[in-house]
């Protein structure tokens, strides 16, 4: 198989949230920039990135512009990215240099239109003139497939700008939301399960960086548990500069529950002295709230009644970002961001192992206090608080 010519590719990034920050636009701008150059700096990769009114532009030459266009999808803040070519301001080079880029790439789309978007009002060919002009040089040129305005297999683009002219010919969708930076930072509670890595992910995707605080109850959990919650930190790592994973010793709270606490409120009662240890780790670094992988009814431990009785424990704010979910766009999303299989492995965390087997649903506040009053409640947050191991990525 024939190997691809290098050329330089131009990555047309464009945002959307970001546009209704008004005054302070900038400083979100600013952030994915940082974000964008994070991400690619990793690959070592020899790029340039420019920024005009409403777009960013990295420019880079390579053999294949697959993964970079990926890897910027993935970049929470990005609402699209199109692989293209930067042109001179004519219907001519726009048009050869499209089909240059259609040949590098290996794009035979069966149908086509083009799209235009003429962002520098002095040049004077209007956006659906242009558009015309530019398929019928392509149709006369080398394209030799039919035009379909309703529903293309390619949309061959078009924009011109006041710093040049591009032509592009494939656009991935991003991940949306806002640049990971900007909106401070939370505690994740991080099991080795399909939801929390996910509640993590959405932080990060509202501008959120994350903290993971993993339960480790060795010997009740084996150390196989801790590696593959480590492995899930990694993959959360991806989306901010840093990012420390906090294992908690929470095998003293573990003990206790075994022998003190009625058993159908072991659950509830464990996941009070999580939201404390959690809150506690959440102060020494930083963290103004905590976040859960929560999803309302999904289990006995998230009624309506056993969230109130976790929430009551906590000193500071919880998110549950996927409560309204349903568990299949949990899934999609975990395969998304590249966790599910990771996930799936069967190694079971402290919660999946100590799950009774009648547990109490509709959990009341004054039954799980009183449940939880034969412990040391203060003196178990503050041995488990202190005991904890500290992996960064």
């Amino acid at each position: 198989m024939k190997e691809r010519d290098s050329m330089e590719f131009v990555y047309i990034i464009r945002f959307g949230e970001i546009w209704i920050k008004g005054r302070n636009r900038r400083f979100f701008e600013q952030a994915l920039e940082t974000n964008i150059r994070r991400t690619l700096k990793r690959g070592e990769r020899a790029f340039q990135l420019e920024r005009e009114r409403g777009r960013l532009y990295v420019l880079e030459t390579a053999d294949d512009p697959a993964e970079t266009t990926v890897l910027l999808s993935r970049i929470p803040g990005i609402v699209s990215v199109s692989v293209g070519v930067r042109c001179e301001k004519s219907v001519k080079s726009l048009a050869e240099n499209g089909l240059a880029l259609m040949r590098t790439m290996g794009v035979a789309p069966a149908t086509f239109k083009v799209e235009s978007k003429r962002a520098d009002k002095t040049f004077p060919i209007p956006s659906p003139q242009l558009s015309r002009e530019v398929a019928e040089y392509l149709l006369t040129h080398g394209l030799d497939v039919p035009v379909d305005v309703h529903h293309p297999e390619m949309v061959f683009g078009v924009e011109i700008q006041q710093n040049g002219a591009y032509a592009f010919c494939q656009t991935l969708r991003g991940a949306g939301g806002l640049p990971t930076g900007v909106s401070g930072k939370v505690a994740v509670l991080l099991s080795g399960g399909i939801d929390s890595p996910v509640a993590g992910y959405q932080m990060q995707k509202r501008g959120a960086t994350v903290e993971p605080v993993y339960f480790h109850g060795f010997p009740f959990t084996s150390d196989m548990v801790k590696d593959k919650v480590a492995r899930l930190a990694e993959k959360l790592a991806f989306y901010q500069d840093s990012l420390a994973l906090h294992i908690v010793n929470f095998t003293p709270v573990l003990t206790a529950l075994k022998a003190h606490c009625p058993e159908k409120f072991t659950i509830i009662v464990m996941r009070r002295f999580m939201v404390r240890i959690a809150a506690e780790i959440a102060k020494k670094t930083g963290c103004r709230a905590l976040v859960t992988g929560d999803n309302l009814g999904q289990v006995a431990s998230q009624t309506l009644d056993n969230l109130e009785c976790v929430t009551d424990a906590s000193p500071m704010m919880i998110f549950r970002p996927l409560l309204s979910f349903d568990k299949f766009e949990i899934i999609e999303r975990a395969k998304k961001i590249d966790t599910y299989e990771v996930s799936i492995e069967p190694h079971e965390d402290c919660c999946a192992l100590f799950v009774p087997k009648f547990p109490e649903i509709y959990g009341k506040l004054d039954e799980v206090r009183e449940a939880e009053s034969a412990m040391d409640v203060a003196g178990l947050v503050e041995e488990c608080s202190v005991s904890v191991e500290k992996v960064e990525f």
